[in-house]
């Protein structure tokens, strides 16, 4: 296990949404009690189109915690910036933790989670990953209100579709052992049957309602946020800001826990 990786305080943690470019669908009657809470996922693809883009189309949508894909830190590629402390600068998040993939251009490529809600631990665990491109789960404790909420980020195999599958069996085992758990990621499945493999409660994209979050294929939608039995949705969406290959995806929950 890695535990290099640790949680940072950003020194920004006043930002507000800048209006936003929401598709919300699936109201859903208003619930008394509970946290309301929005969660998000974005394959940032290295912040090619620049970071700036990155940090308002997630400032637009406002989530409280969001997942990040294709992250680099200190990679010459990407200016040998720290992306997730560049976008938690930018975007006014004031916890932020980065998980550890591979090494890459002189830095490391990997996950990384902003949260507006304090991230009390972190720790990253590597995938199995065959002779593919090695990958790895972050899994950030973070305190909501009084709950401690399980926070899991990933970036699944597109290389090989058995691999894939193993790696999601190895984090559907991690989710059996939390009581209250949100995991983001991009899964790199076409076929959104495969997500069977992770064995959560609740898919924000999936066979009956799908997004497509991948610019290039229609259709495809590997881009998801799966949650545990205590989360309500009552809003879902994509943001069309033309700042990755992917879409962010986002849901707005209420987390009710008596």
């Amino acid at each position: 296990m890695d535990t290099k990786a640790e949680a940072h305080l950003s020194p920004d943690d006043n930002n507000e949404a800048n209006g936003s470019a929401k598709e919300s669908e699936e109201e859903s009657p208003e619930q008394p009690g509970g946290t309301e809470i929005v969660i998000a996922t974005f394959n940032i693809k290295y912040g090619a189109e620049g970071l700036e883009k990155i940090a308002q189309a997630i400032s637009d949508v406002s989530p409280d915690i969001i997942g990040l894909e294709e992250v680099d830190v200190n990679c010459e590629r990407s200016g040998n910036t720290d992306e997730p402390a560049e976008l938690a600068r930018l975007a006014g998040y004031p916890y932020y933790a980065f998980a550890k993939a591979i090494p890459l251009g002189g830095g490391e490529y990997g996950t990384a989670i902003l949260s507006r809600y304090p991230i009390e631990s972190f720790e990253v665990i590597p995938l199995e990953s065959g002779n593919s491109e090695k990958r790895s789960v972050g899994h950030a404790v973070v305190s909501v209100d009084s709950l401690k909420l399980d926070v899991l980020v990933t970036h699944l195999s597109y290389e090989n579709r058995s691999v894939r599958i193993e790696q999601m069996k190895t984090i559907g085992r991690m989710l059996e052992g939390f009581d209250h758990y949100v995991l983001t990621g991009d899964f790199n499945c076409f076929d959104l049957e495969e997500i069977v493999n992770l064995g959560g409660a609740y898919y924000v994209n999936r066979t009956d309602r799908r997004y497509s979050t991948f610019r290039r294929f229609e259709g495809f939608s590997p881009d998801n946020i799966v949650v545990s039995g205590d989360f309500t949705e009552f809003a879902s969406g994509m943001s069309d800001a033309e700042c990755s290959d992917h879409r962010l995806l986002y849901a707005t929950f209420l987390l009710n826990v008596e």
